[in-house]
Formats: structure tokens, sequence, C-alpha cells
């Protein structure tokens, strides 16, 4: 591609890229756009504001084991601090529902309605976390991201993921679509919940690309940092039913501790048999820097926490 820049404050290039979204190809029949200014005399291209780089990079202070996926990204400057495994391609496990939110929130507004099918009945995997929702049950989607997110409903998923594509499989292909948009090169999904499926995967970098989206919506940002949560929803039959979810994330809970000069604002839990204990949380140290800290693949709960606990001493390294 060749472009002569001249005579203009301001130029728009138009990248044709394949992966994006079918809504926004569809609308505008272009896909990505870079910028150029007269007055830096550079382009802004798609990854101008993201962290990139194309290798592991390692810490002398912190081990991790080999069977793990970590990554640790300076939100604020674009740096990575620590990488690990970050490009493999694993199992994202409940991981996945911050896309399932992100996308949603794409096509709904928060006020938006949502009625079951009898879709949200019919999970079968063994030990799925479910609200037990039945056919025509209603509620919003505000009150469907937070039973989503929070606990990790699968029911409540699939119950947004059919309000927004109208199944879950049209929906899957929609947040894959999304995802490339964003730059994930790595990742496919078949559902919004991430129950299980070899073909349902991503990559630690695919999932900060989506964690970075996912914080920079003002509702999805409120939706992570809760700890509790309780509403009424409405059943079939016309009742009124209190419903809670509590964060799954164990920081919150008090069970394990983060270093001294870290707070965990918000992220999402995942575990299944294939993806291992899994954690992507948004921290600040104490100068409110923001930093992405992932691990995934852990064998057990206290794996997962004390090895997320060490890599965020590298935010403390830093910010000495």
């Amino acid at each position: 591609m060749a472009s002569i820049l001249c005579g203009c404050e301001s130029s728009q290039i138009w990248m044709p890229f394949s992966e994006f979204s079918k809504n926004q190809r569809s609308t505008t029949g272009r896909t990505s756009i870079i910028e150029h200014s007269e007055y830096d005399n550079r382009i802004q291209g798609f990854a101008a504001d993201l962290c990139v780089f194309s290798e592991d990079v390692k810490n002398v202070n912190h081990i991790t084991t080999s069977s793990t996926s970590s990554l640790l990204i300076d939100v604020e400057n674009n740096e990575v601090l620590f990488a690990n495994n970050a490009f493999e391609k694993r199992y994202p496990a409940s991981i996945t529902k911050l896309m399932t939110a992100y996308v949603a929130l794409k096509y709904l507004s928060p006020e938006s309605i949502i009625t079951c099918t009898e879709s949200v009945e019919q999970i079968t995997t063994p030990g799925a976390i479910v609200l037990n929702l039945s056919k025509g049950d209603t509620f919003t989607l505000d009150q469907a991201l937070h039973l989503c997110l929070l606990s990790s409903y699968n029911d409540v998923a699939i119950a947004i993921a059919e309000a927004v594509s109208g199944s879950v499989e049209e929906f899957a292909l929609l947040m894959t679509d999304e995802a490339k948009a964003l730059g994930c090169t790595g990742t496919n999904f078949t559902d919004p919940s991430g129950l299980g499926n070899e073909y349902h995967y991503t990559t630690a970098y695919d999932l900060y690309l989506i964690f970075n989206a996912v914080i920079k919506d003002p509702v999805l940002l409120e939706v992570i940092q809760c700890t509790e949560y309780s509403t009424t929803i409405r059943t079939s039959s016309g009742n009124e039913k209190e419903v809670s979810s509590r964060n799954t994330n164990q920081f919150f809970q008090g069970n394990f501790q983060t270093p001294a000069n870290i707070k965990v604002v918000g992220g999402k839990t995942g575990t299944t048999t294939e993806a291992g204990h899994c954690l992507l949380i948004l921290t600040r140290d104490t100068k409110s820097n923001p930093y992405i800290a992932l691990v995934l693949g852990c064998d057990t709960t206290e794996d997962l926490y004390n090895e997320m606990s060490d890599l965020l001493n590298l935010c403390e390294t830093k910010e000495d």
C-alpha cells in the first residue's frame, strides 16, 4: 500500500482488515483507520495505545512455572513487565464472560430487557454454576452483567447471548469477530460461558487486548469492581424473585492477600478441568498507576493466587 500525504492538516487512511466485525463491515465496508497529523508528522495506527511485543519477557524477580501462561502489563505506559507463554493457545474458562459482556454492551443498552428461552434450562456440564433460570424469566442487561461477571452464572451468559444474536452459535461467531477487531489473532469462541470445548481458545495476549477494551467501558468497569450484588428479577409467572451474586475473586473475599502497595480494582476468574485455575485482574499501585495482570492454567486455587501475588510484586519493583 502506498499513500501520499500532503496539503492538509490531517489525513486518514482506511485499512481493509477482513477480520473486522460483520456488523461494521456491512455498515461501512471499511474496518480500521490510521490518522496522520502534520503537527507531529507521525501516523497513529491501530496499536498506538496498546502494549505490543512478540516474545516472552522474563524478570529475575519473578519465577513462574512453565505450565502456566502469565502476563503483567503497565497500562499507563503500554509496557510489558512480564510475559510467560503469552502467545500459547489456552482455554479461558469463565474469563470468556468478559468478552460476552463487552459484545453485549456494544449491541444492547444496559436497560434492554432480556427474556430467557428454554436454553437456560439445558446446561448439562457437571459443576457448572447456574442461577436456575427458567424460560420466560426477565431482567435487564445491567442485571445480567452483574450476575454473569460476579458469580459467573452460565445460564445468565446464555440468556445474554440469545438476546443479542438469537442463538448461542451466532453470538459465538460475533464474539470471535469482535475479538479479531480488537486485534486478537489467536482466539476462537464457541459459546458465551467458556465451559469447555477444544475449539474455544485464546491466548494470554489476546485476553489482555480484550480486557484492555473492557476496562475502558464505564459500565463494565463499575461491574467488575463490585464485591456483592443483589437484585430482583421477574419470573415467567409474573412474580418477583430475589437473586444475588458474589464476586468469585478470592482477593476480594479476603482469602488471599496482594502485595501491600497494590490494590485490586476488579477482574474475572475462571476454572474448568481443561483450563485449570485462571485469573485476570486490573490493579493499581500507590500512585494509582493501572496494571493488567493475568495467570492461566494453575493446578489449584492456592497456586493461582500465590503466583498472582508474586507477579504483582513486579508492580512494586517498578514503582520503586
